[in-house]
């Protein structure tokens, strides 16, 4: 009887420390921030084509317009450099490894301004992109360093698909416009505009859910059958993260950006009228891609869980 309680109450001290699983791999993370820091820099190239081809007025509402993009695309980059950092320096203590991951956000946040400010001219829209962005990606980095590599590398890697599948969808937009009855009448472009919109933001939130969930589902399989699968708030936040950058974005955009902002809704009252429905479809994308890609994300986990026995 002694030998048997005694065995008992060893039992659980031989299961603990079971392993979580971790992000990508070493060369999975390398190629997650060069995907992510090339997109960076194709956005940057793009506004900077935009805001140097106009002159005062014209540029800056090149620059209001070009705001929210970047600053999405340095979020991402700035968590998938911090995360590929994180990944090489994993056998550091946990405040050096954390330093290390700001610091990357930091160091590509700080590069992204000194080329925007170089390159672009100069001026106040300028500037006011410059510090824009070097906070974004210094923001995404810091979120790249919190303790959960599995959720953050599925997070970046969805942000990625959901750019590509938001720059593949933008050119199917006249194509859904005419399938939602858009005609010469103002209120029937609107009204197609608005669906196709949604259109566009249910299939990214779809997207974003699954890669999100696959990239979790193969993490745990690479982490071993003694590791702690994650639950399903990991996958709720993993499939809602593009989305929860989007809305990160959008209050950057309308904090440090405000200034650049209110001066493209001042040119007109055409252009505050196109700012403020601009400003609005953002809010709608970000919070649609969020809750599909949060439910679709927690649904898709849910099927994989055994069937109760009745």
């Amino acid at each position: 009887m002694t030998e048997k309680s005694s065995v008992t109450e060893a039992a659980p001290a031989a299961s603990t420390d079971t392993p979580a699983p971790e992000g990508p791999p070493a060369f999975g993370a390398t190629v997650l921030a060069v995907i992510a820091l090339a997109w960076l820099a194709a956005m940057m190239w793009s506004s900077h084509a935009e805001i140097t081809s106009g002159e005062g007025t014209l540029a800056i509402t090149s620059a209001a317009m070009a705001l929210p993009t970047v600053i999405s695309a340095g979020l991402v980059a700035g968590a998938a450099a911090s995360l590929a950092v994180g990944h090489l320096l994993r056998r550091l203590r946990v405040l050096l490894r954390f330093a290390a991951s700001v610091g990357a956000g930091l160091a590509v946040g700080v590069i992204a301004a000194i080329v925007v400010i170089t390159s672009y001219g100069g001026g106040e829209a300028s500037t006011v992109l410059a510090g824009t962005v070097a906070a974004a990606v210094t923001a995404g980095g810091a979120l790249a360093a919190v303790r959960a590599p599995a959720v953050v590398g599925a997070i970046v890697t969805a942000g990625l698909v959901v750019f590509a599948v938001e720059q593949v969808l933008d050119n199917f937009q006249p194509n859904l416009m005419s399938l939602y009855g858009s005609t010469d009448d103002p209120s029937s472009r609107l009204s197609a505009s608005g669906w196709s919109a949604l259109t566009i933001a249910v299939c990214t939130g779809l997207a974003a859910a699954l890669v999100a969930f696959f990239y979790l589902r193969r993490a745990v399989r690479r982490a071993g059958a003694d590791a702690v699968a994650p639950k399903w708030p990991a996958y709720a936040i993993a499939g809602a993260g593009p989305g929860l950058l989007l809305v990160a974005a959008e209050f950057i955009v309308r904090t440090l950006g405000a200034d650049v902002l209110a001066l493209a809704g001042s040119v007109s009252e055409a252009d505050a009228t196109a700012q403020q429905m601009m400003d609005s479809s953002r809010v709608n994308n970000a919070l649609v891609v969020l809750f599909v890609g949060a439910i679709v994300a927690i649904v898709s986990f849910g099927r994989t869980l055994p069937k109760r026995m009745d």
